[in-house]
């Protein structure tokens, strides 16, 4: 429930005098995260900034498999297993002791917020892409995970604006609080502009069940104001041909080794990463 806490800081952060400066991801990470550590000095917690980690590596030394490494990575990633307050009945909340979060930070929009991106393949791409790592590529180990996996998404307009609905509910479920259901499948069928943005992806198919929290203006006339979005992934099912994963709502997890050794190698070899990202280059040593 820390992330969740967090999220509703959120406005007062995102609102103060310097964030307001603050752009795409590394501003809302960066305004997250400072929501994170408010929630954690609440509690008391020794050395908060400890508990945080930016751009963490999906898998050590980017290795999925003897011969797939890359060097893909979660915007933040939070340990909160120190905090020796978690229980089944708390897992029954959300509450993990992992936290794996992608974020998007979208804006440009005019005072009015009625001007239509001219880049929403590209927003939507990156929104598949992120939602694929999640599902996909956080390392589950053991019977039960205790991995939470978080999307944040924000906007300084309606997110309609930014984002092609059309032919894509999974979108339009993103934004609709509560629980949601998502489904990403038929990668083949996405025209080339998303294809060359999130990689090819033909035959995965993936459905998870969602929590949305949501915090949206009453009002918008004194601007810059923000809808904000946080999606926890529930459960998920993930298939690749007969290949089968699966993370039910009671944090069961079936297919931990198809995953780890044959899902996970095969998404990571093939997702896009941008050219001279930090994401082509290896952690430094020390």
């Amino acid at each position: 429930m820390i992330v969740e806490q967090a999220f509703f800081h959120l406005p007062e952060i995102m609102l103060g005098s310097g964030y307001l400066r603050q752009e795409y991801e590394a501003g809302i990470v960066g305004a997250f995260s400072l929501a994170v550590l408010q929630v954690l000095n609440g509690r008391n917690i020794p050395n908060p900034l400890a508990h945080l980690q930016y751009e963490r590596l999906f898998r050590d030394n980017g290795r999925y498999s003897a011969n797939v490494v890359r060097y893909l990575r979660a915007d933040l990633f939070v340990n909160i297993e120190d905090l020796f307050v978690a229980n089944r009945r708390l897992a029954q909340y959300g509450w993990r002791h992992y936290i794996w979060l992608e974020a998007k930070f979208l804006r440009g929009q005019t005072d009015s917020g009625t001007r239509h991106a001219s880049n929403k393949t590209t927003y939507t791409a990156n929104f598949l892409a992120d939602l694929v790592r999640l599902a996909v590529l956080v390392p589950e180990q053991e019977d039960a995970s205790r991995n939470g996996r978080y999307f944040l998404h924000v906007y300084d307009a309606e997110p309609r604006w930014y984002l092609a609905y059309r032919r894509r509910p999974w979108l339009r479920a993103l934004h609709l609080p509560g629980k949601q259901e998502i489904v990403l499948n038929r990668f083949d069928e996405e025209p080339q502009s998303v294809k060359e943005k999130v990689g090819d992806l033909a035959g995965l198919s993936i459905r998870m069940r969602v929590t949305n929290f949501v915090i949206e203006p009453s009002v918008s006339a004194n601007r810059p104001c923000y809808w904000m979005y946080l999606t926890r992934v529930d459960s998920i099912k993930v298939t690749w041909g007969n290949e089968l994963f699966t993370m039910a709502l009671d944090r069961t997890l079936n297919g931990v080794d198809v995953l780890g050794d044959r899902i996970s190698p095969q998404v990571a070899s093939r997702l896009y990463v941008a050219p001279d990202s930090l994401e082509t280059r290896p952690p430094e040593e020390g």
